[in-house]
């Protein structure tokens, strides 16, 4: 098995590339609709030509939804695949090449995660080159919004990994071959501030000022950090005033909140939710906003049976493999709270996501196409 499906990789190592400069050339940040169903229709016809059968998920705001599933699928639990198809750079970014660049590639969604859809995809193709896909029931799902949380896809996932036995994510994997088994859990809130307004050099009680309650709240909401704990608060954007000589009638904040354990996050917003109850200055008032955002993804015995079978896979490959765990989040984050066990961190190897030096290592690709592969009908194998 393993030299079959090595051989069949690497002897398909141009046309991956080809598939993934295809997809990177097309912008697909995730208000672009045009662009993300663009990506969408070349996905589709790929998995149709591999014989699986594709249902399109129309969506207006933002692209459409792919959900593909191979013939041993049909009600037969068994794997599921995920990844994210839009990006972070708008069309008038400028940055909208592919370039190669010593052994690595420059470019919009290399590997967040454009990379990782190609790895997943030839993964299945050399699994169907070796005779190993015929009865592996196996869903594909390329949504179109993970940039902004998924709010037009997290249903969908979720009702997938419910279905499903095992999940592999192919968001890109960190060097030394580090994938992830467990994800922080994200929560957001915007906090708006009324005060009253006022000529600030005709002052002559307590001060209303919106600004100044907003500093009280900002104090009182860093004081929720706990390096110990992973927990992080932050005070990212604040806005507000009229001018140096007018009291402050408003204020806005947005913050945001990480945590490892669940109920963690569970606390920060009773007492974000508390601070914002109870203004410190006179004569003001707090308005908070919840803005859902990815429940804990939280190891398990059952992640760490899946990465055992990831990391021996990797082991008799000579591929490197860790075991990490991240602050981001992904979808991952949907998959593992359904109850599902996820692997993340599938994807090529390559670093500066989200900013113009986006790249990829070159020989990740193929190196990382073959583990999934292996891992995978391994998982299927040991796990079902």
């Amino acid at each position: 098995m393993l030299n079959t499906i090595r051989t069949y990789i690497t002897d398909h190592e141009q046309e991956m590339m080809d598939l993934l400069e295809k997809i990177v050339c097309i912008n697909s940040y995730t208000p672009n609709k045009p662009g993300t169903d663009a990506v969408a229709t070349v996905l589709e016809s790929v998995m149709t030509d591999m014989g699986f059968t594709v249902r399109r998920e129309k969506r207006d705001v933002v692209g459409d939804n792919l959900v593909a599933e191979n013939a041993a699928r049909s009600e037969n639990r068994g794997l599921l695949l995920c990844g994210h198809m839009d990006t972070v750079f708008p069309p008038e970014d400028g940055f909208d090449c592919f370039r190669p660049d010593g052994d690595t590639i420059i470019g919009p969604g290399v590997i967040d995660m454009k990379g990782g859809l190609v790895v997943g995809i030839y993964a299945l193709k050399a699994l169907e080159a070796a005779g190993l896909l015929a009865d592996m029931p196996v869903t594909f799902v390329f949504n179109s919004d993970e940039e902004i949380g998924s709010p037009y896809s997290q249903g969908l996932i979720i009702e997938e990994a419910t279905k499903s036995t095992m999940a592999f994510v192919f968001e890109c994997s960190s060097p030394g071959g580090k994938i992830v088994t467990a994800r922080k859990g994200k929560i957001s809130f915007t906090l708006e501030i009324q005060g009253q307004a006022g000529h600030s050099g005709n002052l002559t009680g307590p001060k209303p000022s919106a600004i100044l309650e907003m500093a009280h709240q900002t104090i009182a909401l860093e004081a929720l950090n706990d390096a110990a704990k992973g927990i992080s608060v932050n005070v990212g954007l604040v806005e507000g005033g009229v001018g140096p000589n007018t009291i402050a009638p408003s204020a806005k904040a947005k913050i945001e909140c990480r945590y490892w354990d669940e109920m963690d996050g569970v606390i920060l917003r009773e007492a974000i939710e508390k601070s914002a109850a109870s203004p410190t200055i006179p004569g003001t008032s707090c308005q908070l906003e919840v803005i859902p955002g990815r429940p804990t993804m939280e190891n398990s015995p059952a992640i760490a049976s899946l990465y055992k079978i990831v990391a021996s896979a990797g082991a008799d490959l000579d591929i490197p493999v860790q075991e990490s765990a991240r602050g981001g989040v992904s979808d991952a984050n949907f998959i593992a709270n359904a109850g599902t066990p996820v692997i993340d961190g599938l994807g090529p190897t390559g670093g500066k996501d989200h900013s113009h030096n986006e790249y990829m290592i070159t020989a990740s690709l193929t190196e990382r196409t073959i583990l999934a592969a292996v891992a995978m009908r391994r998982a299927f194998e040991q796990l079902t």
